[in-house]
């Protein structure tokens, strides 16, 4: 049984590195999730994203001098239809990892050791369409906010985003959920953003590591081959840039992880309620001898 404790204070630091004791803990069983679940979908959508700039290139050939040929707009159509299947799998991937990452720690949180894959589909639809209903309603919050400046917009996001965690840990509704995450942010704004900033910053320099060899690559390539044609380059282009969705992708169940904790964090410096519960448990203990 994992000794990961969820529910207790932890400070700037300790959250940062929780987040990645987190996911090396419970590795077997959130990894599997995400590779069964989350990593097929990346995958396709990487392949759609690459074959749609792969029929640009083949619209585009740069060298080419022939006249207009018909067929160049269903190539065109054809990157729209691809592009657009691509980046709607893109932010499913997305919904996903919040819906595997949050619905484990819910199961972490019970106490249960033995967590299987099919517990983590459980009210899969009630999660689902519920994070998207929240992303929604944030996303329109914060654009609403951002009318009156830029400020308010970022203000409004972070005011609201611990409602995916309280959603599916808490089982709130979606309106409690965003309501308890605004109260549950109040005076905890700044540390919110804070550590969203860090892990943001964390994720985006770990997919650097990958991205720019693939960029690095892409400019190699583009020079290497410039009196080739064009279709050649971008089979090679679009692979590489397909493999640069995917791993950014799989990186981000880390900040979802870290938002969590900061949640769990919040929670017990306002109410104490583990550390009541330990009593209430202790006294318990005492009674029964």
């Amino acid at each position: 049984m994992s000794t990961f404790e969820l529910r207790k204070t932890r400070d700037f630091g300790q959250i940062i590195s929780d987040t990645f004791t987190y996911i090396r803990v419970h590795f077997r069983t959130l990894g599997k999730a995400l590779f069964l679940f989350v990593f097929p979908i990346i995958i396709i959508s990487g392949v759609l994203v690459s074959s749609s700039f792969l029929s640009v290139f083949d619209v585009a050939d740069l060298n080419s001098t022939q006249p207009f040929d018909p067929s160049t707009n269903e190539n065109m159509a054809s990157f729209f239809i691809q592009f657009f299947i691509g980046m709607t799998l893109f932010m499913i991937n997305f919904l996903l990892i919040y819906v595997i990452v949050f619905k484990h720690m819910q199961l972490v949180d019970e106490g249960i050791a033995d967590i299987e894959i099919g517990m983590l589909l459980e009210d899969f639809a009630r999660n689902f369409f519920g994070i998207l209903g929240i992303i929604i309603i944030t996303g329109i919050a914060a654009f609403i906010g951002a009318l009156f400046l830029i400020i308010p917009g970022i203000y409004v996001a972070y005011k609201l985003s611990l409602a995916p965690v309280i959603f599916i840990v808490e089982e709130e509704p979606l309106g409690d959920a965003l309501s308890k995450s605004w109260n549950t942010t109040q005076d905890f704004w700044w540390f919110t953003f804070g550590v969203s900033f860090v892990m943001g910053i964390i994720t985006n320099f770990a997919s650097y590591i990958f991205i720019i060899p693939m960029y690095i690559l892409i400019g190699l390539v583009s020079f290497s081959t410039g009196g080739e044609d064009a279709s050649e380059i971008g089979s090679i282009i679009s692979v590489l840039y397909g493999l640069s969705i995917v791993v950014p992708a799989l990186l981000y169940c880390i900040p979802i992880t870290s938002q969590a904790l900061v949640y769990f964090n919040i929670r017990e410096r306002k109410t104490g309620q583990s550390m009541m519960d330990k009593i209430e448990s202790l006294g318990d203990q005492n009674r029964t001898t």
